[in-house]
């Protein structure tokens, strides 16, 4: 087994660790009220300013601090491994392109990255301001945000998908990162 093939064993098993427990720590505990209003970062469509605000009032003194503390610490780490993980995957079944080409690639999970990051220091801007201090703007800027991290993220498993196809198709599924 190669030194790559372990190393991106290691990652996906440690990426994978993280986000169940990123996941299920929102889920356990910020899906809130009646509703189940899921946490910001799990809204794929982004949010209102009516929503954060709904949100935000529910959200009591102790989850505010696990969403601006514990959480946004693991969410801090998740997306820098996602982000390396998916470069990692790119790189190794694009070997036979042009370096350039291969670089390229990788702006995708980049950008998930930063959109990620961004992300998640406006919405603890927002927890932190509260529903009664809330800027619209903020709102906005956040879920902008929110919705570009999901872009950002189904461009690059679909370029994975599409580079993982042509690998198989020209190789007949013999390649070797």
């Amino acid at each position: 087994m190669s030194a790559y093939t372990k190393a991106l064993i290691a990652l996906s098993a440690v990426t994978l660790v993280m986000y169940s427990s990123l996941v299920a720590t929102g889920v356990w505990h910020l899906v809130l009220g009646p509703d189940h209003l899921p946490p910001f970062d799990l809204r794929v469509l982004g949010y209102t300013y009516f929503d954060a605000r709904a949100y935000l009032s529910l959200l009591t003194p102790e989850q505010a601090a696990l969403y601006v503390g514990t959480l946004r610490k693991m969410d801090t780490i998740f997306p820098l491994l996602m982000g390396l993980w998916i470069g990692m995957c790119l790189w190794g079944v694009t070997r036979n392109l042009h370096p350039w080409s291969r670089l390229i690639l990788l702006i995708a999970p980049a950008s998930f990255t930063v959109m990620d990051l961004c992300e998640n220091a406006l919405i603890a801007e927002m927890v932190r301001s509260g529903p009664d201090a809330l800027e619209r703007d903020l709102v906005a800027l956040a879920s902008a945000y929110t919705m570009s991290k999901y872009v950002t993220l189904f461009v690059a498993f679909g370029l994975l998908l599409v580079m993982i196809v042509r690998t198989v198709g020209a190789t007949g599924g013999k390649t070797k990162p």
